[in-house]
């Protein structure tokens, strides 16, 4: 066990829980995720109308409506990169993805188990890659784990527990009885 307020670095900023820090809330982490939402699907249609529809090979000058073509592995590939970019890497490099990041929220490792790529991979493939291959009754599985972070006694959902991670909430100023 680390002495309260210190912690063991295993990647950059990505270190294992430090016993001063408390679990995030779980309004912090809903909107943690709007934000990521927000964030992940203009990108996604910049990367999928923008550069895929204009620059790969689309109507350059917009004359016919923006359509998105699945009859190659191009978009998927797209989609796959841009989920790489926002969510795995941030993860790895800074402990957060951007909308964590701007709520001051960071993801910790309860033990040093996991190597951090595979610990961030593991995060995002349970976010995406049930939508992708199950439509819209892939969203049941980000569903699940919402609903076991909410009846989690230490805000731990299934997600959290299989890959050794915890969400956890950055101090937001000084202590205003000054101890």
């Amino acid at each position: 066990m680390l002495p309260r307020g210190q912690a063991r670095a295993c990647a950059p900023n990505l270190v294992i829980l430090q016993t001063s820090e408390q679990a995030a809330g779980l309004g912090w982490r809903v909107a943690a995720r709007l934000v990521d939402m927000a964030v992940f699907t203009w990108l996604l249609v910049f990367v999928l109308v923008e550069i895929d529809q204009r620059l790969l090979g689309g109507d350059p000058l917009g004359r016919r409506s923006a359509r998105l073509v699945f009859d190659s592995a191009r978009p998927v590939v797209l989609l796959l990169l841009l989920i790489a970019v926002y969510e795995i890497l941030p993860a790895v490099v800074w402990g957060a993805t951007p909308g964590k990041a701007m709520l001051g929220l960071r993801i910790r490792l309860s033990s040093s188990s996991a190597p951090v790529w595979l610990t961030a991979f593991g995060r995002a493939a349970l976010l995406y890659l049930p939508a992708m291959f199950f439509g819209a009754f892939g969203f049941l599985v980000p569903l699940v784990l919402l609903i076991s972070v909410a009846i989690a006694a230490d805000g731990r959902g299934l997600h959290d527990r299989l890959l050794g991670t915890l969400i956890v909430t950055l101090p937001r100023g000084p202590d205003p009885e000054g101890s």
